[in-house]
């Protein structure tokens, strides 16, 4: 047991590898932003308060992506439940934005490490669109990540 809390206790929730990675790529490309927002609900791993613009970077293992997420051998109940309640705030933080009028933008950590140009072009787009014309950006991305979990068409409901 005291080996699995000694494991645990080193797991980051904050400034893991991805996240500083891709916040300075973006920083390289004159985008400012808020890291690790706590005004804002979920604490956006990055925020863009003024063009009402979040990124959550979701670890493949934590947020249970359907490509590589393997549930544990052990403890198998827990990490079932933990893993599902992860999913859960995931679709309710992202209706919450939705409903505000804000832009989700949503990676799995194997996005960020098989495509990272990708990833980064993309944030560095929507946030250049917000910016320029107010553009509704969101729908086709959403649609990759939460595609059965987020009613896109109306998220309010």
């Amino acid at each position: 047991m005291a080996t699995k809390n000694k494991n645990l206790s080193k797991v980051r929730g904050t400034d893991t590898k991805m996240e500083v990675k891709v916040r300075r790529a973006l920083w390289h490309r004159g985008l400012r932003y808020r890291k690790n927002y706590r005004r804002l609900l979920g604490t956006p791993d990055i925020a863009f308060p003024a063009q009402r613009l979040v990124v959550f970077l979701d670890s493949c293992f934590w947020h249970g992506c359907p490509a590589h997420y393997k549930e544990p051998k052990s403890n198998v109940e827990f990490w079932r439940n933990k893993i599902k309640k992860n999913r859960e705030r995931d679709k309710e933080q992202t209706e919450h934005y939705l409903c505000q009028g804000w832009t989700v933008l949503r990676y799995w950590e194997h996005e960020v490490d098989g495509d990272f140009e990708r990833v980064v072009d993309e944030i560095d787009k929507t946030y250049h669109a917000l910016v320029g014309a107010g553009a509704d950006v969101q729908t086709a991305r959403l649609e990759t990540y939460l595609e059965e979990e987020v009613d896109t068409s109306d998220p309010c409901d």
